[in-house]
């Protein structure tokens, strides 16, 4: 017989033995597919960058000022706003390497070291977003990994 046979006699036989199972054909595609920025090293970490979804939302995952063009990579020197600028431009190299830009940034979540850096930080932010109709957007205080002073979580969507 046929694989959507060899399911339902599945299904049908589980339902026999008291289990509920609700069967989904399979697909060839998957649900979410990792976005890799030309460039940039493999990162050591137990997540994606970001993952695009077959709907077309773009999920990038918290992005800190780090320089991940020269070896080793590393924050950038300076303060908030250098690192800011370079936390704004790392998303902004996935939203490009996703096949977007700023423009289809959502929403963003901002995490501060200190929130005596809310001004400064939101000085360099408001660059990257001039379309007129910046994400919404929530800014908390907490401790990052690594000294970082700022980290930026966004998700946005990108029309296939």
């Amino acid at each position: 017989g046929t694989p959507l046979i060899h399911t339902l006699l599945r299904a049908i036989a589980m339902l026999r033995n008291g289990v509920l199972l609700l069967m989904v054909g399979a697909s060839a595609v998957t649900a979410k597919t990792p976005v890799v920025v030309p460039g940039w090293p493999k990162l050591p970490f137990p997540f994606s960058t970001a993952l695009m979804s077959k709907s077309g939302t773009l999920h990038i995952s918290g992005m800190q000022g780090i320089d991940f063009t020269k070896p080793p990579p590393a924050l950038v020197p300076g303060g908030i706003t250098e690192q800011t600028k370079q936390t704004l431009a790392n998303i902004e190299a996935v939203a490009h390497a996703a096949g977007g830009s700023m423009d289809d940034i959502l929403e963003c979540t901002v995490l501060l070291a200190d929130l005596k850096d809310f001004k400064a930080m939101n000085s360099a932010y408001a660059t990257f977003f001039t379309d007129g109709t910046p994400p919404a957007r929530v800014a908390l205080e907490a401790a990052l990994a690594g000294g970082a002073l700022v980290e930026i979580k966004c998700t946005g969507e990108i029309s296939k």
